[in-house]
């Protein structure tokens, strides 16, 4: 059996109204969702000027939607009027930039409503489908100031003008998309740990990417180590985040204080006036930090950033690798059925909550805002692995359509495969919440889910709780390529298998990583893109490419007593840095066949299990090969071609300069000072990296 086409195909390729429906939640307004990419009003265009547009064979990405066609039943793009029709009369349904989601009372009453106020929009009003997203009630809706009826019409709550409910933004506010939410005992082992988290970000109201993307973790109930120090200290988002005063638009502002830990990923680094820094507080930080380092403090601090040191190591879960040549498959259905949706993200979870995980690093610029002077430092970061097929149809090599990998990917429920399944509500058919009270005491409803991996021994044909008929199927990880074309699971078609995880092991979930099972892939997507395109399967080249994306981390700052230390770095103190942070390794995908690796079509960016310096260097070469101004000569070289550690402006020769010293073994100030004293009288190549 395979999924069949849904109603809601808009996952499947994201437009301007699809990015606005799905993206809005986190992404409010504003930008994309007012103006097309030609700086024109999206609401101007009229029906008639799309509809031209189609005709002539084109198809205007931020006018349509992929959808279900009314006459036809076909599943094509279509074209997406942003205007919509409330009591017979057409108005304007675009995002503007929302206010309400950062200074609604309303919004603050409940950590649920912070976290699911902005989901109210996307595709029902009231409980009820609409024809087509109300974008233009976000704004009240997400931030619960009125209701959105059934005519599409606005009632307002009482009392919504003054104090009553509108005032400054708040921590609540930053989580409805960065997640400030405490989590429960969800899966009923008597602690409330980041396992619990696991099972809950599959409810799409705690689906925050700063969990993912750097495991974030504001507010967490399981002790110390997952809370950030100055969460801990009573300081919240918004007492470090505060506007940045412009000459232009006047105090208060809306540009408020951003963080500068982002350029691996295209965050406009050099635009982002009043990015804040650690010495934005801490503006004496050399100081603070003598007695530890010695007079080294400065050289350290010039190439290293003190969240390195000061995160140190993740005790939380976080995505290690996004695996876009297997996304999971979108889905309703039971043992019988499958009704397919779209596509999403299929995510590698990756940490140790118990004993932490050295954070990745790498060198990424940083720009003095005053000054214009920009140096690198080694930062933090989450190296995470990115899997995808590329083709060559458009004439360049492009990451291959959501909806081509839909047509070659398919579902067996008679195969093994990691899946989700949701609790139904009998008196309802909906998904069924079950309450939990936070620590705080406020009431939460979560979502009822269960995860099966592939190496459990359960199907779906054979998953008791599908065929009860009181859970329903929701996510699937497909299972079957479907070589043939023809839509089923059959004769001549290749079962994909769970061979490694990223730890080289099998994980219970499949990896498309085998020759059978890569080439196949490969030869079933060119006869689709062939068939959509016009073109020969010999004009097209479909290939491989394993990857990578840094994404910055900032939070979870641990106390000074379990900072990173000497060690972690230099190691035993011998001519290299062999500290377990720049030699550990940190997977990054899993293993493929050596036939598939040597292979013509397998691109493979950067190796599967690369020492944390050797990422950190790789990061630095992207980025300067894409236009970031290239780092100074005495910029720190963590790889050298010997295997050595050095600086152009030697290290030792800056601590020999300033006096001698070198670092301490202890965080204590006054034992430290003397240790420091005493170290100094060693010959300071034990200590310092040789000159080049």
């Amino acid at each position: 059996m395979a999924p069949q086409e849904g109603t809601n195909p808009g996952l499947i390729d994201l437009t301007t109204p699809d990015y606005a429906r799905m993206c809005g939640m986190c992404h409010p307004g504003g930008g994309p969702m007012e103006k097309d990419r030609n700086d024109n009003f999206l609401h101007e265009k009229s029906l008639s000027e799309i509809q031209a547009v189609f005709d002539s064979g084109k198809i205007p990405g931020d006018y349509a939607t992929f959808g279900t066609d009314p006459n036809t039943g076909e599943k094509k793009f279509l074209p997406f009027e942003w205007k919509v029709d409330v009591n017979g009369q057409s108005v304007n349904n675009t995002m503007a930039p929302t206010c309400f989601y950062c200074h609604s009372k309303k919004l603050t009453e409940s950590w649920e409503k912070a976290a699911t106020g902005t989901l109210m929009f996307r595709t029902t009003v009231n409980g009820r489908a609409v024809g087509k997203p109300y974008f233009a009630a976000a704004d009240v809706a997400g931030g619960f100031i009125g209701t959105v009826n059934e005519d599409l019409s606005v009632t307002y709550e009482s009392g919504t003008v003054g104090d009553e409910t509108i005032g400054h933004a708040t921590d609540k506010h930053c989580g409805h998309c960065h997640g400030a939410i405490g989590f429960e005992d969800i899966n009923g082992d008597g602690q409330v740990n980041a396992m619990d988290f696991v099972l809950q970000v599959k409810d799409l109201k705690f689906m925050q990417p700063d969990f993912m993307k750097e495991a974030m973790v504001w507010q967490f109930a399981d002790g110390s180590k997952n809370v950030d120090v100055h969460k801990k200290n009573g300081i919240g988002c918004v007492d470090c985040h505060q506007p940045v005063g412009s000459t232009h638009i006047g105090t208060p502002s809306h540009n408020f204080a951003k963080g500068s830990c982002g350029p691996a990923f295209g965050v406009m680094w050099n635009q982002l006036a009043g990015s804040l820094t650690c010495k934005n507080c801490h503006y004496d930080a050399e100081s603070e930090h003598i007695d530890y380092f010695g007079p080294a403090a400065n050289t350290h601090l010039s190439v290293i950033a003190c969240t390195t040191c000061h995160i140190g190591k993740k005790y939380f879960y976080r995505v290690k690798l996004i695996d876009w040549t297997l996304p999971m498959f979108v889905v309703m259905g039971n043992a019988s059925n499958i009704q397919f949706f779209g596509l999403d993200k299929h995510g590698y979870l990756y940490g140790d909550p118990v004993n932490g995980k050295y954070v990745d690093i790498a060198w990424l610029p940083e720009r003095d805002f005053e000054t214009g002077e920009v140096k690198w430092k080694i930062k933090p970061v989450n190296a995470m692995g990115v899997l995808l097929f590329e083709d060559n149809s458009s004439g360049e090599f492009k990451p291959v359509l959501a909806r081509y990998l839909a047509k070659v990917f398919k579902v067996n429920p008679e195969w093994p495969t990691k899946y989700m399944k949701v609790e139904i509500d009998p008196s309802t058919g909906k998904p069924k919440y079950s309450p939990a009270t936070t620590n705080t005491g406020e009431n939460l409803n979560i979502l009822n889910i269960k995860v099966v991996k592939a190496n459990s021994g359960v199907t779906i044909a054979t998953d008791s709780d599908l065929a009860s008929g009181n859970w329903s199927l929701w996510r699937v990880v497909p299972n079957c390529i479907d070589v043939n074309l023809d839509g089923v699971c059959g004769e001549g078609d290749v079962q994909i298998t769970d061979d490694t995880g990223l730890t080289g092991a099998p994980d219970g979930d499949l990896e498309l990583n085998t020759k059978e099972e890569v080439e196949a892939a490969i030869t079933a997507l060119k006869k689709v893109i062939a068939s959509a395109t016009g073109k020969s399967e010999e004009e097209i080249e479909v290939r491989l490419v394993a990857t990578t994306d840094a994404f910055g981390m900032s939070h979870n700052i641990r106390p000074a007593d379990e900072a990173l230390s000497c060690g972690d770095c230099h190691g035993t103190r011998t001519e290299d840095l062999e500290g377990s942070l720049l030699r550990n390794t940190t997977p990054l995908y899993f293993t493929y066949d050596s036939d598939v690796e040597t292979s013509s079509y397998f691109v493979k960016a950067i190796d599967r299990t690369p020492t944390l310096a050797e990422y950190a260097e790789h990061v630095k070469e992207e980025l300067v090969a894409v236009g970031y101004p290239a780092p100074s000569e005495d910029t720190l070289s963590l790889t050298e071609e010997s295997g050595e550690t050095t600086t152009e402006s030697s290290i030792s020769e800056v601590a020999t300069s300033e006096g001698g010293g070198g670092c301490s073994v202890s965080h204590s100030a006054g034992v430290g000072g003397a240790l420091s004293a005493l170290i100094s009288l060693l010959p300071l190549g034990l200590l310092r990296r040789k000159r080049n």
